[in-house]
């Protein structure tokens, strides 16, 4: 079967499903979910991503996130990456954790979003782990109905829907969702089309038509230009970042050029394994790897990458 298209572009809404290859469970224990959800809430925050529902069940999750910048991708790899570093030392394993790709369908925000949202924090009920969604701890229903400020989490566009008074709002939310059960209306069930959206033909069209505009904006990064950039914002000379050196100064040069290289440009993996001078294709998936944890802990390493990106052109927020 062909995989649908998946379309990106500023203001987007998507409702994710990411779920543990060969169907096996993301989640061993509670600290496993806890973990997720700060690594869930750090990117998003790192990314402009704005997350505004959650459910973590035993093999699979349900997010609905929207997306500014358009960047629905790079944040997604670079927060599961991390999870599966995360999971992967902890358990003592290796491989992967959640199949390769995860589901992204494209919701129509004008008509689907409370519907969307709804879907997914009954989503426990459905599957028979919760009688009430509100008795459920790992999602974000319980942060919309005691109405508090959930870390990371972002409510104002769907409580924004109903009364602009904050208590009755709170109050209509929770009818919209649990009044489903009582009146048995089809809350089970979204109306997808074509594989990857939420919404009718017209919205598919003028998703991709704002796909089309928003791609057509910025042209990938030319790799002399990237290699020109990290030796200026880094003060490595090119030809240190094209042999492996002990020195640190030199292994983060060359961790902002993978990772600038694979997220930026369309540097081909074997050019960039030839340009690094190593063997292994490997090593670059590795590189990576280190410069996205570096980028979650390292503000320096941070500072050095938005620095790039400005001389690039590109929007540090987009790092």
């Amino acid at each position: 079967m062909v995989r649908p298209v998946r379309l990106e572009y500023p203001g987007a809404l998507y409702h994710v499903i990411t779920r543990g290859n060969n169907r096996q469970s993301v989640f061993k224990d509670d600290r496993d979910r806890k973990t997720y959800l700060e690594k869930l809430f750090l990117y998003c925050e790192q990314k402009g991503v704005h997350l505004l529902s959650y459910c973590l069940l035993t093999n699979h999750v349900h997010l609905l996130l929207e997306t500014p910048e358009g960047n629905l991708s790079k944040m997604m790899q670079a927060f599961q990456t991390s999870y599966t570093v995360y999971f992967n030392k902890r358990h003592g394993r290796s491989g992967h954790v959640f199949e390769q790709r995860y589901k992204a369908f494209l919701v129509d925000k004008e008509n689907y979003l409370l519907q969307v949202s709804r879907y997914i924090h009954l989503n426990p009920v459905a599957a028979k782990m919760a009688v009430r969604p509100q008795d459920y701890r790992w999602s974000s229903y319980k942060d919309y109905v005691k109405d508090v400020r959930g870390a990371g989490l972002s409510k104002e566009l769907i409580l924004g829907c109903f009364s602009e008074r904050r208590r009755a709002r709170v109050a209509q939310y929770r009818e919209f969702v649990e009044g489903a059960i009582k009146k048995e209306e089809r809350w089970t069930e979204l109306p997808v089309i074509k594989q990857g959206f939420v919404g009718d033909e017209d919205f598919v069209e003028q998703a991709k038509k704002e796909a089309r505009r928003f791609t057509g904006k910025e042209t990938p990064l030319s790799f002399k230009d990237i290699i020109s950039t990290v030796c200026k914002v880094t003060g490595v000379e090119e030809e240190d970042l094209r042999r492996p050196v002990r020195s640190e100064r030199v292994q983060r040069g060359r961790e902002i050029v993978v990772y600038l290289s694979r997220r930026w440009s369309d540097m081909n993996l074997r050019e960039l394994v030839r340009f690094l001078g190593v063997k292994e294709l490997s090593t670059v998936s590795h590189g990576l790897r280190r410069a996205e944890e570096r980028l979650r802990e390292d503000l320096g390493f941070r500072q050095q990458v938005q620095n790039a990106l400005k001389k690039l052109s590109h929007s540090p927020m987009q790092a």
